[in-house]
């Protein structure tokens, strides 16, 4: 608090708050901000194979044998992929927009913009959360930022939301229109027969590209643009715009495949042939059975096939197998036409492997032999792996669902036991977490493997109490200073919100108390709910600008069954 009228006791009480202001901005649980980064770093991974697939079909397309039938399918992959293109790069320099203004404090120009991007195969795209510039400092400081980005994306008002350029109105508006064009895609085929997009993938669309009020903490209905980012902190909004782009590839890729898939889709006879080979795992216990499947594509199962194995290689680079002659019986295909392969991996070294061989069928009379060499699969330990389903530590209080599971190994094969707590089956497969009262928490693991019972090595996890949750009045938060006479003359009571916590966790404000100084008299008002208090509010719509408002003393209650203190907001009206 500050101003010459104001007593002692006002400047003191004005001095602490602003102390805890800065305690609770101190405080934003790194976990929390390091699991967004986690997130973010692994949809760009995802990001990464969805582009490689898509390019993979279109080099099919341009490739194929059959060029005029596959001119008109590919002639509309290079649409799609176009349009998917357009978006991840819109999405992409928002990015970086979001991340000048959180850094910036303001409107960034364009220079500024270009220091949070970086080129990767000659497209720009946003530098990633933890960057680091040439110093070896990071270049993001303030993941937990809220507010310039609160700007940039939503503006002053949640109840409606800004819509002109790079707000998240308009991101909402491309995406849909990315989506109604994506819908409308057919192709007249050079028979002239029209091939519409598959149910499947339309309904897949409008699954996917939703954006429909969702509930906030309370239960009250929000709009899309507000729910996801309004104070939002920045590693949040940046993973979100990921999972964005994750969609956006995806369906780009959905469509695409679908497009190279129907090229054949009303033919009744094969052209050619290929060869497939099938691994029946990509990761094996060491001394269990790697199995293979080995057999020809779009091909007449009956025909006389025989698979010949060459030598083994280690799985880092596929090689190009040499064409060998044929030796032996080789391995006949079964009545499916398939012809199966199995070695016992005790033998083998830990780490990746693979084989290379030839498949030979009979063609006019003759036997013709095409060479293979099968994708690495990979030989390890028994190992466990818990994974916690919302966050890496365990929240007391909570139901804390996690999945466990052991490589190769059935589920219904695991004895599953916990130290610290209990752990009990859900219907979905998962487990169920109840933390003690305690710091840690341990998970044992035992598997049924070939009738033997075999102890996996245990995981500890950290036990924590759930967060404190952040109050607001009139969507005013402690680290705000002002509210505006119309916002706090509507305000409807004080609401507690878990701002950045993943789990589903509703705080209910059980009471608080309202300090008016107006006038120069200082009014006090309490209220045994969430609700402000009539006389309260009658009181608010007479205060003048420059007067103030305190809420403190703000109660709450938390699913743990605690009962929570939460910091005062101290607002100037406006």
């Amino acid at each position: 608090m500050a101003g010459g009228k104001e007593t002692p006791r006002q400047k003191m009480i004005g001095m602490m708050y602003l102390v805890l202001t800065a305690l609770l901005a101190m405080n934003i649980s790194k976990d929390v901000l390091n699991a967004f980064i986690q997130i973010n770093k692994g949809l760009g991974k995802t990001s990464e194979v969805l582009q490689t697939k898509a390019q993979a079909t279109l080099a099919g397309l341009r490739n194929a044998k059959e060029a005029d039938k596959a001119a008109p399918f590919l002639a509309k992959a290079e649409e799609v992929s176009k349009l998917g293109d357009e978006m991840i790069d819109y999405i992409e320099i928002l990015k970086a927009r979001t991340m000048a203004w959180s850094m910036a404090g303001s409107e960034p120009n364009d220079e500024t913009i270009a220091k949070y991007q970086t080129e990767v195969g000659g497209v720009k795209v946003a530098i990633a959360l933890q960057a680091k510039d040439e110093n070896g400092k990071p270049i993001i400081t303030k993941l937990d930022e809220n507010q310039n980005n609160t700007t940039l994306l939503v503006g002053p008002n949640p109840q409606a939301p800004r819509q002109d350029p790079w707000s998240a109105f308009e991101l909402k508006t491309k995406l849909i229109e990315f989506k109604e064009k994506l819908k409308a895609i057919q192709v007249t085929n050079i028979d002239g027969k029209v091939i519409p997009l598959d149910n499947e993938i339309v309904s897949s669309l409008d699954s996917t590209f939703v954006f429909n009020e969702e509930p906030d903490a309370e239960g009250k209905l929000e709009v899309w643009e507000t729910n996801k980012f309004y104070h939002t902190p920045l590693a949040a909004v940046v993973a979100t715009m990921s999972k964005i782009e994750t969609d956006v590839l995806n369906a780009k890729t959905s469509v695409m495949s679908f497009l190279a898939s129907s090229i054949n889709a009303t033919d009744l006879k094969f052209s050619d042939v290929t060869v497939a080979a099938v691994p029946l795992q990509s990761y094996v216990l060491k001394g269990k059975d790697y199995e293979l499947e080995v057999y020809l594509a779009a091909y007449n199962k009956t025909s006389n096939t025989k698979l010949y194995m060459g030598g083994a290689y280690n799985g880092d680079k596929v090689p190009t197998p040499s064409t060998f002659a044929a030796g032996g019986e080789g391995i006949a295909a079964d009545p499916d036409g398939k012809c199966r392969f199995k070695v016992n991996t005790g033998s083998l070294s830990l780490g990746p492997h693979g084989y290379t061989g030839q498949i030979g069928y009979e063609k006019d009379g003759k036997m013709e032999f095409i060479p293979f060499a099968t994708q690495p699969f990979f030989v390890g330990e028994p190992a466990l792996v818990v994974s916690p389903v919302n966050m890496n530590v365990f929240y007391r209080g909570l139901d804390n669902p996690v999945e466990v599971s052991v490589p190769g190994v059935d589920r219904s094969a695991l004895t599953v036991t916990m130290s610290g707590g209990s752990i009990s089956p859900s219907p979905d497969g998962t487990y169920n977490v109840k933390p003690g009262e305690g710091k840690e928490a341990t998970i044992n693991v035992s598997a049924n493997i070939n009738g033997e019972s075999v102890q996996m090595p245990a995981r500890q996890f950290r036990v924590k109490r759930i967060p404190d949750p952040i109050p607001s009045f009139g969507g005013k938060k402690p680290y705000d200073s002002t509210i505006s006479q119309g916002d706090a003359s509507v305000a409807a009571g004080v609401r507690a919100d878990m701002e950045g916590f993943d789990f589903p966790v509703t705080a209910t404000v059980t009471s608080f108390m309202v300090n008016l100084v107006s006038g120069g008299v200082l009014k006090e008002y309490k209220s045994n709910g969430n609700r402000i208090p009539d006389d309260a509010s009658a009181s608010i719509r007479k205060m003048k600008k420059g007067e103030k408002i305190f809420i403190e003393q703000i109660m709450c209650k938390m699913p743990d069954g605690t009962d929570r203190k939460l910091a005062a907001i101290t607002l100037k009206v406006q």
